[in-house]
């Protein structure tokens, strides 16, 4: 039986997530070397490359193909409602909807599309459809097969990470069941927003692990670089210092007010529960604020791929990834 490989290049992490028919097998994650990601983007697609194929080996990974996420500097995901049409015809159309986003010739772009709802009138005829159509320029997606190419790995998907959730979100059975994941990253925290298995928004806030890095640099008088790994292990409870349980509060609030504007424009679903994934899901200071601000539990991203794994919480995009 085949597997497949998802892979979810991050700001510090490398995230590689191996699914079989059944689902998630293996989750692992390996820090990048530093200054090979900037501002999202990778800096040498040759170093990426060859460091892939090291990691792979070095820890035995074997699978037959590969998914990529593409970040968001680098493709455009909407959602989008559009008359109902074929194939051919979302085909010529498509390009048409990103007009306000790309800068280049439409020709130089790929466009995917998933249909999330088919929308029906009174006569159960299709009259328009709900998509999530995504636009990458054709030289990123040669970049990343070059990438993988030389890693020795075929690359056979790239997605946005608001796709790789989807895939993720689809196997609810209930239409009705709202899911929030907080992404709690390097630079920034992203909140995505879905309805069972239909993406409804997703809201990027300016907080991310690096203020509390330099939080905690400030207050212990040390390298921000140093700072980091302080506060991933915790050492002597830095991530309890005030300047930090600061930073958690801001951080709570700003959620607040998404869900709040979520369920504003959603009076009729009910979000009982909120996942928090990425590298800050660990931090329980900041568990404990979202939990106390927000009255609503958080669970552990790791529940959503029905697996027991230390690496579950930053390996979401990557199984998601995997599972297209």
């Amino acid at each position: 039986m085949s597997k497949t490989a998802g892979f979810d290049i991050g700001s510090r992490f490398l995230h590689i997530a191996v699914v079989k028919k059944q689902g998630v097998k293996r989750i692992f994650s390996a820090p990048l070397p530093e200054g090979s990601v900037r501002e999202g983007r990778i800096v040498s697609y040759e170093a990426m490359g060859d460091f892939i194929k090291e990691t792979c080996k070095k820890n035995k990974i074997r699978f037959d193909d590969a998914a990529v996420i593409l970040p968001s500097s680098l493709c455009f995901c909407r959602r989008l409602s559009v008359p109902a049409m074929s194939h051919e015809q979302l085909t010529v159309n498509l390009p048409y909807e990103f007009r306000d986003f790309i800068t280049s010739e439409k020709d130089a772009y790929f466009y995917d599309y998933a249909v999330l709802r088919v929308i029906h009138d009174a006569n159960e005829e299709p009259v328009g459809l709900d998509l999530m159509a995504a636009a990458a320029l054709k030289s990123t997606i040669a970049d990343y097969r070059g990438m993988f190419r030389r890693a020795g790995i075929k690359l056979k998907t790239a997605i946005p990470i608001e796709m790789a959730y989807i895939n993720l979100m689809s196997k609810n059975d209930d239409p009705q069941h709202c899911h929030c994941l907080i992404d709690v990253g390097h630079t920034a925290i992203r909140l995505y927003m879905y309805i069972g298995g239909r993406f409804e928004s997703s809201h990027m806030l300016e907080y991310g692990c690096s203020a509390l890095d330099n939080a905690i640099a400030e207050a212990l008088h040390v390298d921000p670089f140093i700072a980091s790994s302080y506060r991933e292990a915790n050492h002597d409870d830095c991530q309890s210092l005030p300047e930090c349980m600061d930073i958690y509060q801001n951080m709570a609030v700003e959620v607040q007010r998404v869900v709040h504007f979520f369920r504003y424009n959603n009076p009729d679903v009910e979000l009982e529960h909120i996942h928090i994934t990425g590298g800050g899901a660990r931090i329980r200071p900041l568990r404990d604020t979202l939990e106390n601000t927000l009255s609503i539990p958080i669970l552990d991203a790791t529940e959503l791929l029905n697996i027991d794994a230390d690496d579950g919480d930053i390996g979401l995009g990557a199984s998601g990834a995997a599972l297209q």
